[in-house]
C-alpha cells in the first residue's frame, strides 16, 4: 500500500477493469492522471456492491469529497492490459473516510500503483457533517450484489 503498514480493512472490494486506448499516452502506457480515475471507478462500485451509492447519499445532501490523494506508481500498463483493483476501506472517523487501493496486471499480477485516498462528509453548504449511521453500516457491510457487465 502507500504507507509503512498494511491497513486493517473495514471492507474491501476488488474490481477488474480494461485499459482503453484512449487512456493511454503516446509511449502506449496508462497516463498518469487516469490512476486516480480508476480509483474512482473503484471506490462507485465499492459502494455500489453495498447499496451505499453515491446518488442516494448525495440525494440526502450528504457529499463525499476527496480531501487527500497520495499515488506511487510501481510498473506500467498498456492498452487493453486487464487490471484488478482492489479497494479498502481503511479507516472511519467522524466525518472522514480513507481508501487505500493496490492496482495489478491480471496477467502476471504485477502492482501497477498503490494509492490513498481520504475524504470528508459535507453538506451541499460545504459545512462538515458526520455521516449518517446508515451510510457508515452499508459502508462496512459485506457486498450485496456485482454490477452486471464488470469484467471476470
Amino acid at each position: 500500500m502507500s504507507h509503512e503498514t498494511e491497513p486493517t480493512p473495514l471492507a474491501q472490494s476488488s474490481v477488474r477493469m480494461r485499459v482503453h486506448y484512449v487512456e493511454v499516452d503516446r509511449m502506449g502506457f496508462l497516463h498518469h492522471t487516469n490512476h486516480l480515475r480508476y480509483f474512482e471507478r473503484g471506490r462507485e462500485e465499492f459502494c455500489r456492491r453495498r447499496e451505499a451509492a453515491y446518488r442516494e447519499m448525495e440525494d440526502a445532501g450528504v457529499l463525499v469529497v476527496v480531501v487527500d490523494v497520495a499515488v506511487k506508481y510501481k510498473s506500467p500498463l498498456r492498452y487493453e492490459d486487464v487490471v484488478e483493483l482492489d479497494v479498502i476501506l481503511s479507516e472511519v472517523k467522524h466525518a472522514s473516510i480513507t481508501f487505500d487501493y493496490a492496482l495489478r496486471r491480471v496477467s502476471d499480477r504485477a502492482l501497477a500503483a498503490t494509492g490513498r485516498t481520504r475524504h470528508a462528509f459535507v453538506s451541499r453548504e460545504g459545512r462538515v457533517l458526520r455521516p449518517p449511521p446508515r451510510v457508515l453500516e452499508l459502508l462496512q457491510a459485506e457486498e450485496t450484489h456485482r454490477r452486471v457487465g464488470e469484467l471476470d
